[in-house]
């Protein structure tokens, strides 16, 4: 080594040794780290803590407080002079060197943290002893929500937890400032628990799939489950929770829930440095089907919209990696076809084309539950392959699977009758047209899923349980399929809507070729009323949302035979009066649960009160159709419309009470005060713009 060299090396180390840590003005990282497992620290409780249910305990400021700036200034003077004003040092200062005022400040921050721990506040907010004052409501609960919620699982076994005694789910809060802080947080424990419950037994396969339950549960209990999708899941629960926690604000507490799950969905997700995840799919599809059945159609397309656009981010469409085990591949499956199918449903609308096409689906379709519940990898067909009559699958034994094939089904069935395609140019009865391709296809339909083969009692005895109970997340598909099958039938052959077909064409219409189209609508919209009965006689839930418009679908349409028989003059067959009222009483059921589902309810009764002149529907020689009746039937048949908010959507024209109790009650055995008594929904919301007269006929 060279002498120069040598000298600058020998001037370093001495340097090095003279010179003093920069202690001055230093924060330290030390501070903001847990005590007892030096984590990240995460207030007011670190996760590391709250996964082994350990005290999470900060030092103080005085703990770790560095050497005061008189003698850290003492101890610079005897080294060095301080810098010039002016200097760049004073103005670009060294990583870690605070100003002296700003470092005060944070000194008395933390001294009256550390005075607070002292008092026990902190611990309060932590969760411990929070039964020692009934005065104060549970605040704390989202810091608790992920652990002791499910019972116990096969190893490995998350750490099990008893909560300490927490306030009684009927506690009233003792400020309206309260009251509002409750629904943004999440509820007790024990209230927790009831909804996760719920949405196992009541949402989860009724019938969109998103989780392996015992996986989601262990995701829970580990605090792994992100806020927006936690959140979405208790909004969608409450609509079947019975829990008194809840008792005269379920309404609010939905909305509130809704509301911090799309806020944590975009503020922790939706951002640039964090990427979506298949999570963020789920809890956008969720809430979707929250703002959409409440009303808000709009709120809830672009929240599906947003879904759809994160599963295509996400390569959802294609096969998952074969890295991921086999419940993450299946639940990535599932995510697709959820997304997939609540498309395909919310599409049933004017101009609400589908975003998801067929052509770019590559997935396979869903396992069996049998199989995912067991963790196992199974091959099944795709889609593409499964809708071909060459194909070699005779059988599908995956419930969900009917569903989705049902659906398909239902999405070419609208895109033919709603959304104003002009692509086909052949009429209908053409055995070339898309009408004659549609009904073939809805044979392939009916070959998987046996519906003239199977009977809805038969297929609820193949889906019991070992104890005798039903298997509701697997018998609830086949319900679900079978509703949209026919719903299907019904809207693909509706006069109203062929008789828009045919507006479209200069061609001459066969004379029996509505009226036959007809009668098939009328067959599939009992066969509606005729599952739905057959499975709540099995002991089914029938708690889906959709099957307020089928309901409303096949209740329309048998108005419209009730009225053109009466028009002719002809007397009504007794099973058609029988159907009709069934459909009113599932849309009094489903309207308990449901707020679309109450407004149909009285769409349905209006129409059937106000609209009666309906034979020249089958006419084809007939001009056409009266603007205020073509806008009428097109509510009728109008999934989005007949959701939103639109209160003069089914305001009705004035009327007497004479015109409104017809020929039609007259048949049906009823006196004109108790025509509907007792169909309006209890928990229904009512419309103070309508009138009722005795028990719930709307005026």
């Amino acid at each position: 080594m060279s002498e120069p060299a040598a000298d600058a090396f020998a001037w370093d180390r001495s340097d090095a040794r003279s010179r003093q840590p920069p202690i001055v003005n230093t924060i330290r990282r030390i501070r903001q780290a847990c005590t007892n497992c030096r984590c990240s620290g995460e207030r007011p409780r670190c996760m590391n803590c709250r996964r082994v249910d350990r005290v999470c305990h900060y030092e103080p400021y005085s703990a770790t407080n560095p050497p005061s700036s008189t003698s850290s200034a003492g101890n610079g003077a005897k080294g060095r002079s301080p810098p010039a004003t002016g200097s760049t040092s004073t103005l670009f200062p060294r990583a870690g060197v605070v100003d002296p005022e700003l470092l005060n400040r944070i000194n008395t921050i933390e001294s009256q943290l550390a005075q607070l721990h002292s008092q026990g506040l902190l611990g309060f907010l932590n969760g411990e002893n929070r039964g020692a004052s009934g005065a104060f409501p549970d605040l704390t609960a989202a810091s608790r929500t992920y652990q002791d919620l499910s019972p116990d699982f096969t190893e490995p076994s998350p750490p099990q937890h008893q909560f300490p005694p927490s306030l009684p789910e009927t506690t009233e809060p003792v400020s309206d400032i309260s009251n509002a802080m409750r629904f943004n947080t999440t509820p007790p424990p024990p209230v927790m628990a009831h909804l996760i419950d719920t949405y196992f037994l009541h949402v989860h396969n009724q019938p969109y799939s998103y989780f392996h339950e015992q996986s989601f549960r262990e995701r829970l209990n580990y605090g792994l489950v992100p806020k927006c999708l936690l959140f979405a899941i208790l909004a969608s629960a409450l609509k079947f929770s019975d829990s008194e926690y809840f008792r005269g604000s379920r309404r609010e507490a939905t909305e509130a829930y809704a509301r911090e799950a799309w806020l944590a969905l975009l503020n922790d997700h939706l951002t640039v440095e964090n990427n979506p995840s298949l999570p963020v799919a789920q809890a956008s599809n969720i809430l979707g089907v929250v703002d959409f059945t409440c009303g808000r159609t709009s709120s809830g397309w672009l929240k599906i919209g947003l879904a759809v656009r994160i599963a295509q981010d996400l390569q959802l469409m294609r096969e998952p990696s074969s890295t991921l085990s086999p419940i993450e591949q299946e639940e990535h499956r599932r995510a697709f076809w959820s997304i997939y199918l609540l498309d395909k449903l919310v599409s049933v609308g004017q101009s609400r084309p589908p975003a998801i096409s067929e052509e770019d689906i590559h997935v396979q379709l869903p396992t069996d539950e049998d199989t995912f519940r067991r963790g196992l990898w199974k091959k099944t067909p795709t889609l593409h392959q499964l809708i071909n009559w060459k194909s070699e699958t005779e059988t599908v034994n995956s419930t969900f699977t009917q569903t989705i094939l049902a659906a398909t089904a239902l999405g070419r069935c609208v895109r033919y009758v709603l959304h104003g395609r002009e692509i086909d140019e052949m009429p209908p009865w053409d055995p070339r047209s898309d009408f004659t391709l549609l009904n073939t296809f809805l044979l392939l339909i009916d070959h998987h899923l046996q519906i003239e083969t199977t009977t809805i009692p038969q297929i609820v005895e193949q889906h019991r349980k070992p104890d005798g109970t039903l298997d509701f997340q697997s018998l609830e598909h086949v319900v679900f399929a079978r509703i949209v099958f026919h719903t299907t039938h019904c809207l693909l052959n509706h006069p109203f809507l062929l008789r828009m077909r045919l507006k479209k064409g200069n061609c001459k219409v066969p004379p029996k070729f509505l009226t036959r189209s007809f009668e098939v609508s009328c067959t599939h919209a009992r066969s509606i009323s005729c599952v739905v009965e057959d499975a709540i006689a099995s002991g089914c839930h029938v708690q889906s949302s959709f099957y307020a418009y089928a309901s409303i679908l096949a209740g329309g349409i048998l108005s419209l035979a009730i009225h053109i028989d009466q028009e002719k003059g002809q007397v009504t067959d007794p099973e058609l009066l029988n159907h009709y009222q069934k459909s009113i009483q599932i849309l009094e059921r489903v309207g308990r649960r449901w707020d679309h589902a109450s407004k149909m309810h009285l769409q349905l009764m209006l129409f059937d009160a106000n609209y009666h002149s309906l034979a020249a529907l089958l006419d084809s020689t007939t001009p056409d159709v009266d603007p205020k009746l073509e806008s009428a039937l097109w509510l009728m048949v109008d999934y989005v419309a007949m959701s939103a908010h639109n209160d003069s959507a089914i305001t009705p024209p004035p009327l007497s009470t004479d015109t409104f109790m017809g020929p039609l009650d007259t048949q049906m055995g009823m006196e004109n005060n108790d025509a509907f008594g007792g169909m309006a929904p209890p928990n229904a919301n009512p419309d103070p713009n309508v009138g009722f007269l005795g028990n719930s006929v709307p005026l």
